[in-house]
């Protein structure tokens, strides 16, 4: 089998109902999945035998990314602010010429602000996703 492969970028991030585009304020950015199993309860009977319940699998969603900071009243950070700890849903396209994305709903937390004197500060964060949402990788229309 041939090896197949992208480069991130050119592509674009999207955030809230606007929405938002904080493309060229990414300098990277990744969604994750983390699977939680809940082992069933294993129940000893008199006979000898064993009842188990099954396990409970359930996935977790993040966007974790950095930002370059941009701290103007319609940008990444303040959006940041001003939507922190709601349902907030963004577009994630790791490269346009893949034509997939990657489309779900966040909890976002505020983005830090500051850095070292004379640089240009970035910011890292990870936002969970909806509890109970999967997040849905899809072609891109």
């Amino acid at each position: 089998m041939a090896i197949v492969s992208y480069k991130m970028g050119p592509g674009t991030l999207t955030l809230g109902t606007g929405p938002l585009d904080v493309s060229c304020q990414v300098v990277s950015c990744v969604v994750s999945c983390s699977e939680n199993v809940d082992t069933g309860e294993t129940v000893d009977v008199l006979c000898g035998e064993q009842l188990t319940d099954e396990d409970t699998i359930t996935y977790s969603w993040t966007l974790e990314a950095t930002f370059v900071q941009d701290i103007a009243a319609s940008a990444s950070v303040a959006w940041s602010w001003t939507n922190k700890g709601t349902e907030q849903t963004f577009t994630f396209i790791p490269n346009t010429v893949g034509a997939r994305k990657v489309t779900g709903t966040v909890i976002p937390v505020p983005i830090s602000v500051g850095g070292a004197a004379k640089t240009r500060p970035t910011s890292d964060f990870t936002w969970r996703g909806k509890t109970g949402v999967d997040f849905v990788l899809a072609a891109v229309v």
